[in-house]
């Protein structure tokens, strides 16, 4: 920040260059980014020297040291406390944001394409970082040793022994097709479960058609009621057009529900509703979006909805693509299931995914009410239900109530069940399980499933980084292994890992199996988003449970429905 400041053209006006910047601590004291809110010009030498006595780090201590701290002081701001952090700016470095850009004069556009770093310059970027890293190191008499490599240590790397996209899955009718085959599955032998709603082939889904953009439906319409018919459905549309060029803001949400409410005395199965492209971002606006008003309204009906912007619709040639992805999901809210695996996981007899969620309060420190929830899967990956917890729950801890409630006794007695925790287990979360679980006669394996702080995986082409493959795990030890889950396919990226750890322990109801099985298995249930031909990056137990707490966040979820069998958050 010191240099950012120094060399700046205007420093002689330092509220103009300084006042609303983002910064960081260089020391890492304080985590998360800061606004720096006032400035302190030449300082007394007593006030520094108190600001000295509360440094807790020589980054900090340094820099209230320098010539540049006699003359100017920054006052900084972090998240939501009301509290100043004082600062020499040698101890910050700035982060551009973009509203902050055209301060630094540069294009915030162009900045996030530099941030895009092709594979040729990556190798690069590593080659130097190391050399930085073992110059700093040698001053202190350590040495960096080579990276975690395959030809090196063999045993510590895996892979699956057929790639990931051949894992055949099961559709209607025993038809058996692979996961890159999604589609010729589904219209050779269908869904591979129907919801009880539709277990006669006859019964249509009856499907209203909410258009709120300036463009026509018709061809669209046609194309849906075909691939629904070629995957065994039958079909009723009716549509609802209106414009809302002459509403915008709250007047637009208050014609929106007066629609919504005309449509339900049709009592649709599934309304599909075009949104124009202008309410993608609507969400940051104190009154939220179109979409997130729509889903509300019908999800409290238990009527499931399917939004689409209008962007995707402009070219009648990617109408292909997008019923690729949208008629799959909605037979699966309709609580059909398209397919599961065509091999049952021999690791435990179901699945769970546990999370809580919680937001930020808009303009106060502190959270507001927090969510529990949990989604079930059996032994194929097939989805069985999802439950909810809405209460006031402290700090990360999932209520032993909660969890209690999750594992009835006449449904997993005898059973081994794997849970997956998005994140670390808090609290007595593992001792409560495990109590319960021995109550009930029923067996546990646990696993953090955890997403942020996760070093990247590699692959070493031609002595230039590249991508990793789906699939590709790093063994941390006997209970721990990183994990990549999604594939990049362009010539710039990486996979975000995931890191799994299996919790050990002597108690009689806790199974600890090969990291490796808990791996294969953790991809394998990365393979049963209904709602995309793209898999995701979480198995869906752990997927499903983080959306579905987030939905309840915003107060949407079936009233009088805290559990269910379909899967309304695709």
């Amino acid at each position: 920040m010191a240099d950012f400041y120094l060399n700046h053209p205007d420093k002689h006006k330092p509220e103009e260059v300084l006042i609303d910047l983002n910064v960081r601590s260089l020391s890492g004291d304080i985590q998360g980014n800061g606004i720096i809110t006032q400035l302190i010009k030449e300082p007394s030498l007593i006030h520094k020297q108190k600001l000295l006595e509360l440094a807790k780090n020589e980054i900090s201590k340094q820099a209230l040291q320098d010539d540049l701290s006699n003359k100017l002081l920054v006052a900084v701001k972090f998240g939501k406390s009301k509290k100043l952090y004082e600062y020499g700016m040698a101890a910050l470095r700035p982060c551009v944001t973009s509203e902050t850009a055209s301060k630094f004069g540069v294009n915030w556009g162009e900045l996030l394409k530099e941030t895009k770093i092709p594979y040729k310059k990556r190798t690069e970027l590593l080659a130097t970082y190391k050399e930085e890293a073992e110059n700093a190191l040698n001053n202190y008499g350590f040495e960096l040793g080579r990276s975690i490599n395959s030809r090196d240590y063999p045993e510590l790397f895996w892979q699956p022994q057929v790639p990931i996209e051949n894992t055949p899955l099961l559709f209607g009718n025993g038809f058996i097709g692979a996961q890159s085959k999604i589609l010729t599955g589904l219209s050779r032998g269908g869904v591979y479960r129907r919801h009880n709603k539709f277990s006669d082939p006859s019964r249509p889904i009856r499907i209203t058609v909410l258009n709120l953009c300036e463009v026509g439906l018709d061809d669209f319409i046609e194309q849906l009621k075909e691939r629904l018919k070629s995957y065994k459905f039958e079909s009723l549309f009716v549509t609802k057009s209106i414009s809302l060029k002459n509403f915008s803001g709250t007047n637009a949400r208050a014609k929106v529900e007066e629609v919504v409410n005309e449509l339900m005395e049709i009592q649709p199965d599934i309304v599909l509703a075009f949104l124009p492209q202008s309410d993608r971002n609507a969400d940051e606006e104190e009154g939220g979006s179109l979409y997130h008003k729509i889903y509300d309204l019908l999800l409290r009906r238990q009527i499931a909805s399917q939004m689409i912007y209008e962007d995707t619709l402009k070219n009648p040639d990617y109408y292909k693509n997008i019923l690729n992805q949208v008629v799959p999901g909605i037979l699966a809210k309709l609580g059909n299931l398209p397919f599961v695996l065509a091999e049952p996981l021999q690791i435990a007899d179901c699945f769970i995914g546990l999370d809580i969620s919680r937001e930020s309060k808009a303009k106060l420190s502190g959270t507001m009410n927090a969510c529990a929830s949990m989604r079930l899967y059996g032994k194929q990956g097939e989805f069985i239900r999802y439950q909810l917890k809405d209460t006031l729950i402290q700090g990360e801890e999932i209520p032993k109530q909660f969890l209690e409630g999750l594992l009835p006794k006449k449904e997993f007695e005898g059973k081994t069940v794997l849970i997956y925790r998005d994140g670390r287990f808090c609290g007595q979360e593992v001792a409560n399980l495990l109590e319960w679980a021995e109550a009930i006669g029923c067996k546990l394996i646990l696993v953090e499933c955890r997403k942020s702080g996760i070093p990247r995986l590699y692959n070493f082409v031609n002595k230039t980084i590249a991508a990793p493959e789906k699939g590709l795990a790093l063994r941390i030890s006997s209970t721990e292994a990183v994990l990549v889950t999604t594939q990049v396919t362009e010539k710039i990226g990486l996979a975000h890992p995931l890191r799994l750890t299996v919790i050990t322990g002597n108690h009689p109801a806790l199974i600890s199996p090969p990291i490796e099985q808990v791996v294969e298995t953790t991809l394998k249930l990365t393979l049963l988003h209904h709602g995309a031909l793209k898999m995701p990056r979480l198995p869906m137990p752990v997927y499903g449970a983080h959306k579905t707490a987030k939905l309840r966040l915003r107060g949407i979820y079936p009233s009088s429905m805290l559990e269910g069998d379909c899967q309304f958050w695709l």
